[in-house]
């Protein structure tokens, strides 16, 4: 008797799993995972690790996770390679920012976005203990993460600051089920 080839009509097994991973959502331990693994990416990208695999260890996680939620951050030309991490990304993650309106968490868009999110928080925090100036938050005018606009005005800051939506601000990357 012939046996039937199954390839053409059914999907694998793999395929199944990863679409169906994609509509649930993800579990706490996954979303923690998954913040530590971008976590890693960002440390490799400012230079604060020496390879991939120590900016893992030192987020607490592993290139294998990386490589699950962030396949297409990272290459590698052979197998057993050496593994790196590409310059930019279009992976979305959720991130709290200030605006105008006070503090938000936001769908940053691609690397660049989590980026200024990063950048201008660190910004914030320095003009508000007096290591930077506050000219320092004009570079920020127009700049939007997430289609909301980042406060870059002194004054608007030091209100916020002192309504105590500063101190609100957790931190830069938040689990998709958090709200602020």
């Amino acid at each position: 008797m012939k046996k039937r080839n199954n390839n053409s009509t059914r999907r694998s097994r793999a395929a199944q799993s990863r679409s169906t991973r994609k509509s649930q959502p993800l579990t706490l331990r996954q979303q923690d995972e998954r913040v530590r693994a971008l976590a890693a990416i960002n440390r490799y990208r400012r230079g604060e690790a020496s390879s991939p695999s120590a900016a893992a260890r030192a987020e607490g996680t592993t290139v294998d996770a990386i490589r699950k939620w962030f396949p297409d951050a990272i290459t590698q030309d052979d197998r057993g390679g050496p593994i790196g991490i590409k310059p930019s990304d279009r992976y979305s993650a959720k991130v709290q920012i200030l605006t105008n309106e006070g503090a938000l968490s936001v769908t940053a868009r691609g690397s660049r976005e989590r980026e200024l999110a990063g950048r201008h928080r660190a910004t914030v925090l320095r003009v508000l203990r007096g290591q930077e100036p506050p000219s320092a938050l004009e570079q920020y005018r127009g700049k939007t993460v997430g289609g909301h606009e980042l406060v870059s005005n002194f004054e608007l800051l030091s209100a916020l600051a002192q309504a105590d939506a500063v101190g609100q601000l957790g931190p830069l990357y938040v689990s998709p089920d958090a709200s602020v």
